[in-house]
């Protein structure tokens, strides 16, 4: 039995972890929100031994002091109440490609999150996992927030116009299913590397994404279409059929 603590729990791939966590009965869930105080933190953090600090800020158009406040002080916040009753929490920390890179406020402020995590590990010798993840795509993602995919696709099914400048752009994208099967996994995983690249990443471009929305569009109702060969194709027309499901497309 575990008793887990997911921090953002009512986000993209919170909501979906948690499906997945629920799925064993034997889990005790644990969620923290942007409507949560610091006290109710302290309290979600003292029953838990396992978290994923999944919560952060992820909008482009936010500001350096949102990134810095979801993305950074969050996370010390959550640091310091263990480090004040001496716990040893395994944590997983959703991280992104960007804090590689850090070529802006969103990259920097991640990274900073990971230095404080991997601290953590080290000082406490806590089982920790820091996942750096590109593009997720995949059901119940919000379009027009910060997924090109997600966006597309609703303007696909809405007959909106798509607007793209390079379709040779190369992306590269994970399944959040596929990303919430690595996580629970990693609930019963021993020593491990800190720094964890996703399994399954699916390279495409702009252009080739466009095509496959068009492609899907056109056949949805189709009952004899289907897709073979092609994992990332599947997973996305799998995503498509949920928006299409959920939208009213007249």
């Amino acid at each position: 039995m575990h008793n887990i603590l997911v921090t953002g729990s009512r986000g993209f791939i919170g909501q979906n972890l948690i499906k997945k966590l629920q799925q064993d009965s034997q889990n005790i869930i644990l969620e923290f929100t942007r409507e949560n105080s610091l006290a109710e933190l302290e309290k979600l953090v003292l029953q838990s031994d396992f978290i994923y600090h999944i919560a952060g800020e992820v909008r482009p158009k936010s500001s350096d002091a949102e990134f810095k406040s979801s993305n950074v002080t969050l996370t010390q916040n959550l640091l310091n109440i263990l480090e004040k009753y001496g716990k040893k929490t395994s944590i997983l920390l959703v991280s992104s490609i960007h804090a590689k890179l850090q070529k802006n406020e969103y990259g920097k402020s991640k990274r900073e999150s990971e230095l404080l995590v991997e601290k953590y590990a080290k000082e406490s010798s806590a089982k920790c996992f820091i996942y750096r993840l590109p593009h997720v795509f995949g059901e119940g993602c919000k379009a027009n927030y910060n997924s090109v995919v997600s966006t597309w696709i609703y303007n696909t099914i809405k007959g909106l116009e798509i607007n793209v400048f390079d379709t040779s752009i190369e992306m590269h994208y994970v399944y959040v299913q596929d990303i919430v099967d690595e996580f629970v996994a990693m609930l019963e995983v021993g020593n491990r590397e800190l720094y964890i690249n996703p399994q399954n990443v699916y390279e495409t471009t702009l252009g080739e994404l466009v095509e496959y929305l068009g492609e899907f569009k056109n056949n949805i109702e189709n009952r004899q279409y289907s897709i073979k060969d092609n994992e990332f194709k599947e997973k996305l027309f799998h995503t498509y059929k949920d928006y299409w499901s959920k939208i009213d497309a007249k």
